[in-house]
C-alpha cells in the first residue's frame, strides 16, 4: 500500500498578482483593477488541485527562510500537501510578480529567485515507493533522481515541461506521460502545426504526448489516433495557473483510470473552472464542482 497517490518535485512560490485595469504600456505608470497574493508554482499548484480533489500528495521541495517562505508553507499545508520534505534555507524563496489581464489568454510574469535554496536538493530514497505517481517539472535539478527511483520502483511519472532545455531533455525519457505546452513542441519539433508537432513527439519518444495551448485547447497521441480535446469557452478572470491545474487534474483523472478522452475533457473543465478567480488557487474546483460542469 503506497502512502502516496502523488508526490512532486517543483518549484514552490509565492506569487503577487495585479489585475491590469487597460493594456499595459511599459514605462507608464498605470493604475491596477485589483490585486492578491497566494502560492504558486507549476508542481505545487498541480498538486493543490490534486489534493482539491481528493488525492493525497506530498511536495519535495525548498524555500528560503523569509517571510515568503512561511508563507508558501503554510498555504501549502492548507491545501493538504504534505510539507514533511520542503525544505527551509538561507535566501529568498521564489517569489513571482504577475499581470493578469481579464477577459484575455495574456498575462506576464516575472519571478526571482536564489539558486543555493535549491542547491543540493535530494529526492528522499524511501519516497521511490511510497507514491503511485510522480509529478515533475524543469526547474529542480532533483527531478532526475527522482524520476529514476520512482521509474526503478514501479509509479508513474508525468512531466510539465515549458521550455526546451538539457535538463528536460534528459528527462523525457523517463516519463510516461508527457505533458507540454504549444510553445515547447513547436522549438521542440520544428514544426508551427500543433497537431504534426504532437505526432512527432509521440513517434520520438512513444509515450502519452499531450500539447497544451490555453484557450486553443490540446492535441494528445498515445499509440492510436490524435484526440483534439477544445477548451471550455470562458471570461476569464486569471489564467495564471491554468496549465498546472490542467496537469494536475489530467493526473487524477489517468490514475483513476478514466480512457483517456474522458480524462482529457476532465483536465480541460477543472483548468477552465479555475479561470473564475485570480491567481493558480483562488478558484480550485471539488471534483464534484468539475464532474456538475461536464454534466
Amino acid at each position: 500500500m503506497t502512502q502516496f497517490d502523488v508526490i512532486g518535485v517543483g518549484i514552490a512560490s509565492w506569487d503577487m498578482i495585479g489585475v491590469a485595469a487597460t493594456p499595459p504600456v511599459l514605462g507608464q505608470k498605470q493604475p491596477l483593477a485589483g490585486r492578491t497574493e497566494m502560492g504558486g508554482g507549476p508542481v505545487a499548484t498541480a498538486l493543490a488541485t490534486l489534493a482539491r480533489l481528493g488525492a493525497n500528495v506530498a511536495l519535495v521541495s525548498a524555500v528560503g527562510n523569509d517571510h515568503y517562505g512561511e508563507a508558501i508553507r503554510t498555504e501549502l499545508a492548507h491545501f493538504g500537501i504534505n510539507t514533511a520534505f520542503v525544505a527551509t534555507r538561507p535566501g529568498s524563496s521564489h517569489v513571482s510578480f504577475v499581470l493578469a489581464e481579464p477577459g484575455s489568454d495574456r498575462r506576464t510574469v516575472w519571478w526571482y529567485n536564489e539558486s543555493a535554496v535549491f542547491a543540493d536538493l535530494v529526492f528522499p530514497p524511501e519516497l521511490a515507493s511510497q507514491t503511485r505517481a510522480l509529478l515533475i517539472d524543469s526547474h529542480l535539478p532533483a527531478a532526475l533522481s527522482a524520476a529514476q527511483q520512482v521509474r526503478a520502483a514501479g509509479g508513474r511519472i508525468m512531466i510539465d515541461a515549458e521550455r526546451v532545455k538539457p535538463a528536460v531533455i534528459d528527462l523525457l525519457p523517463l516519463c510516461d506521460d508527457i505533458v507540454v505546452s504549444a510553445n515547447f513542441a513547436r522549438a521542440m519539433t520544428g514544426l508551427s502545426d500543433l497537431a504534426a508537432a504532437t505526432q512527432a513527439l509521440h513517434d520520438r519518444y512513444r509515450r502519452l504526448i499531450v500539447v497544451t495551448a490555453g484557450e486553443a485547447g490540446s492535441w494528445a497521441c498515445n499509440g492510436g489516433d490524435m484526440i483534439y480535446t477544445p477548451a471550455f469557452p470562458t471570461q476569464p478572470v486569471d489564467t495564471t495557473g491554468c496549465g498546472d491545474v490542467f496537469h494536475g487534474a489530467l493526473l487524477f483523472a489517468l490514475l483513476r483510470g478514466d480512457p483517456l478522452p474522458a480524462a482529457l475533457r476532465f483536465a480541460s473543465a477543472a483548468a477552465a473552472l479555475k479561470t473564475r478567480g485570480l491567481g493558480g488557487r483562488s478558484a480550485l474546483p471539488t471534483l464534484a464542482e468539475v464532474e456538475a460542469f461536464l454534466a
